[in-house]
């Protein structure tokens, strides 16, 4: 459908409206109501005789494909952003928990992976702490207790290593 043709009935469609009201009651009124209905008519009937229906189904055909494709492009954020946050919450949690334990850790990251229940797990953590194997022993079966990330699935780096 042509966009200028349907600016167009409205067009006429306003215009013959104020015709219509400016118009006294009777026959000029009457022969005036009947010319712009018989226009409007013609007008959409027009544009129904010549819109190109092939090319129109193909076009509504492609908004729903490029639809589908920001739903999915849509959902995909979301769950970035997702994961995204359980990470960040983790990582600040671990470095809460080492500053309670009186540790100092340099960095914390953590690797979540979507699980079959459609949830967000944390699945790794790289920590980069000075040493200090009390307080590392105890943060590292806090994490596996807290979090679930198993002792194999910690690795731990020290500020003096390259």
């Amino acid at each position: 459908m042509s966009a200028i043709t349907l600016r167009g009935i409205c067009a006429a469609s306003i215009v013959y409206g104020i015709l219509l009201i400016l118009l006294p009651e009777g026959k000029e009124r009457s022969i005036a109501s009947l010319c712009a209905t018989a226009s409007l008519v013609t007008m959409f009937l027009s544009l129904v005789m010549t819109t190109n229906w092939e090319g129109y189904s193909l076009t509504l055909a492609e908004t729903r494909d490029a639809a589908a494709v920001i739903e999915s492009n849509a959902e995909e954020s979301r769950n970035r952003l997702s994961r995204l946050v359980i990470e960040q919450e983790c990582e600040e949690y671990i470095m809460d928990k080492a500053t309670d334990l009186g540790l100092k850790l340099e960095c914390v990251e953590i690797s979540a992976s979507w699980k079959k229940e459609g949830v967000w797990v944390p699945e790794r953590a790289l920590i980069t702490a000075e040493r200090n194997a009390d307080a590392e022993a105890k943060l590292a079966s806090w994490i596996e207790a807290e979090l679930g990330i198993e002792a194999a699935r910690q690795e731990w780096r020290y500020e003096t290593d390259p």
